[in-house]
């Protein structure tokens, strides 16, 4: 895929504010860890969608009547970087907080439509977003009854890192990779609060609830 080439004043724009944001995507370059897209859309291959609040510099570079609405700062086509997103099936947006909040009800798989002014005007583009990615395991891992685990970028349960051979997690089938949602009915949303939730048990049998790699999801009881 190509990327559509800007008019000389929103590069600069785009240069000058975001030199340091660059696209990732399954075929393309990798982006930097501390920088998350927006959302990711489908193009048909995964592209991500990193995106900022317009300024007043912006607008008025952009020749906008008024700062609002979110800047595209990245991404390949059908949307285009210098693209500014005013609405979300048809429901204004006026800063980033407002998109997410609008992409919040919209579904993973699902199409969606965004008016965006480009060059002058304001179109409508029709995107399907994403199924959503894998998690990204952070590095940190914490360990308790031979089970090390390591958190999530979502937040939703921890990674198994290692089990260690000839505990009781080993015995019944934990195994690395696999993802623990909840310890006895309590959601989990980091490594620290996993080993803070063993603890509490002292010598009881821990309960939890599974995720595989392959989806499944199973109960696994480990003894004290």
């Amino acid at each position: 895929m190509v990327l559509r080439r800007l008019r000389i004043p929103i590069w600069l724009v785009v240069i000058a504010l975001l030199a340091t944001f660059v696209i990732g995507s399954k075929a393309g370059p990798t982006m930097p860890l501390d920088i998350q897209p927006t959302f990711r859309i489908v193009t048909p291959d995964v592209t991500n969608v990193i995106t900022q609040d317009v300024t007043p510099e912006i607008a008025q570079t952009l020749h906008m009547s008024r700062a609002e609405g979110v800047l595209i700062s990245d991404v390949e086509s059908p949307l285009h970087p210098g693209d500014v997103i005013l609405s979300v099936n048809g429901r204004p947006v006026r800063c980033q907080r407002e998109l997410d909040a609008e992409l919040a009800q919209i579904d993973f798989g699902q199409t969606f439509f965004l008016d965006v002014y480009r060059d002058g005007r304001v179109q409508t583009v029709t995107v399907q977003r994403a199924t959503e990615g894998p998690p990204r395991v952070l590095q940190r891992t914490s360990e308790i009854r031979g089970i090390s685990v390591a958190s999530l970028s979502t937040e939703n349960g921890v990674m198994v890192a290692e089990v260690r051979i000839g505990t009781r997690a080993s015995d019944v089938g934990l195994k690395r990779g696999d993802i623990i949602l909840d310890v006895d009915g309590h959601p989990v949303h980091s490594a620290d609060e996993f080993v803070e939730f063993m603890r509490q048990l002292n010598n009881q049998p821990a309960t939890f609830n599974v995720q595989h790699r392959s989806g499944l999801i199973d109960v696994f009881v480990i003894a004290a």
